[in-house]
């Protein structure tokens, strides 16, 4: 089987980061798995959550700056990292004054209802 996507579909948000999804639940209907393109603006930063699906993000452009349980890491173009599911988890882009492009594949598929803001 193969299935070309020429575009992704944009998940709707309200801080300015932009997620463009090619494969999963909104685009192409399935649940299995997700990949997206991400774009975050300068001094972007997302409230903690936890997710039930692991994520691995691949760095493309600026830095990534992920918080989970008691460790800080910084992913710079190139790297890549998991966050396993169950991990309570910040994103942020390191940077005050550069974007941050990085794609993400999410195992299952990303769905909001499967995040949620820990205690």
């Amino acid at each position: 089987m193969l299935q070309k996507i020429e575009h992704g579909r944009i998940f709707p948000r309200e801080d300015g980061k932009i997620i463009d999804e090619h494969f999963g639940v909104l685009n192409t209907e399935q649940d299995s798995f997700s990949l997206a393109h991400m774009f975050a603006p300068p001094a972007w930063r997302e409230p903690a959550q936890v997710a039930e699906f692991d994520e691995v993000v691949i760095v493309i452009q600026g830095k990534l700056h992920i918080e989970a349980d008691d460790q800080q890491i910084v992913v710079a173009p190139g790297e890549t990292c998991l966050v396993g599911r169950g991990t309570r988890v910040t994103y942020s882009n390191a940077s005050e004054n550069l974007p941050c492009e990085y794609w993400s594949f999410c195992l299952p598929a990303f769905r909001p209802e499967r995040t949620r803001t820990p205690a």
